[in-house]
């Protein structure tokens, strides 16, 4: 009798060991099923302790790390992971939290939130978050302040549709010029940014050659979607929050609405699609047919929306494909 040795099949790949890593301000809770890791239950948020955090990752392979988007607080993290060549999943806390739920983990600490983090990771095998294009983020973040700056400015405006003590008006007036000011300033840095990108200064112009999309408006759906020309329709659709989700049970069809998705993306396109739906003549046809045909205005407009959004991600994947064959030929 012969024994044999057991096959080594390299495309087998070995499980990751999973990482839960719940972010604060000032500390990270982290958890593992893995003893072998030898992590620290907690560690303060700090250069230190993501150096030391590193150390105890990079012991064993492969190793996948998970945690929340917390507004901002998990960049250092992510970048420092991503920096290390650490696969890290940056997830959707509601989505997070649902899945607790159908765990049945109605409570919620620090502790609890990065066991449910390994767990969730471990059950649903979240893709690598990709690393970001400095660039992109610097645009994303000028074009995130600018429209605080409009959210400011509309308040500032709504004061002056009520009488109020000369006083505040004077305040308000003077609060709404230095608002103005300060939006006209962020174009330089804006464009100085859109230049300096041989992927932006080219993507940019291309997609404002649409009716209806001015160069905000394209700078602004790259910066929110950096997905864009990378993903089919449906996605890019699903991205935006602008598909239709079924509500059907039994014998009853349920409305179609819309939901989720990120605001800031549908938010332009929303203004995009307005001045479309009057001006752009192929997607202003459509928008009358759509009336025509019994759709409320607001229905067509999302109509319009998601027709806009499909068209844009069309372009920009023949920009990207265009950009990799230009760098392939030099």
């Amino acid at each position: 009798m012969t024994s044999h040795a057991p096959d080594h099949n390299p495309k087998i790949q070995t499980r990751p060991l999973w990482v839960g890593i719940d972010v604060s301000k000032n500390e990270l809770q982290i958890c593992s099923s893995e003893p072998s890791l030898e992590l620290p239950a907690t560690l303060p948020y700090d250069t230190g302790s993501l150096k030391k955090l590193v150390k105890h990752l990079t012991r064993r392979e492969p190793v996948h790390v998970v945690f929340e988007a917390t507004g901002g607080y998990e960049k250092p993290l992510l970048q420092w992971l991503q920096l290390h060549g650490i696969p890290c999943s940056m997830t959707n806390p509601r989505q997070v939290r649902n899945f607790a739920k159908a765990r049945g983990l109605l409570a919620k600490t620090d502790a609890i939130d990065a066991a449910v983090l390994a767990d969730f990771g471990a059950t649903m095998n979240p893709a690598p978050t990709p690393c970001a294009d400095p660039q992109l983020e610097e645009l994303a973040a000028l074009i995130d302040y600018r429209r605080h700056l409009m959210d400011a400015l509309g308040r500032e405006q709504a004061q002056l549709e009520h009488p109020k003590p000369k006083a505040i008006t004077d305040l308000v007036k003077a609060r709404i010029r230095t608002l103005k000011a300060q939006i006209e300033k962020l174009a330089k840095p804006i464009a100085a940014v859109i230049k300096a990108s041989p992927l932006l200064s080219r993507a940019i112009p291309a997609l404002a050659e649409v009716k209806g999309v001015g160069q905000l408006t394209a700078a602004t759906l790259l910066a929110a979607m950096p997905e864009l020309g990378t993903i089919n329709r449906n996605q890019v659709a699903a991205l935006a929050g602008l598909a239709p989700i079924n509500r059907d049970s039994g014998l009853m069809r349920g409305k179609r609405t819309i939901h989720g998705g990120r605001h800031t993306a549908r938010q332009a396109l929303y203004m995009a699609a307005l001045v479309a739906s009057k001006h752009n003549a192929i997607l202003s046809e459509a928008y009358g047919k759509l009336v025509a045909r019994g759709k409320a205005k607001k229905v067509a407009l999302v109509a319009i929306m998601r027709r806009l959004l499909i068209c844009l991600n069309s372009i920009m994947s023949k920009v990207l494909s265009e950009a990799t064959g230009a760098e392939s030929l030099t």
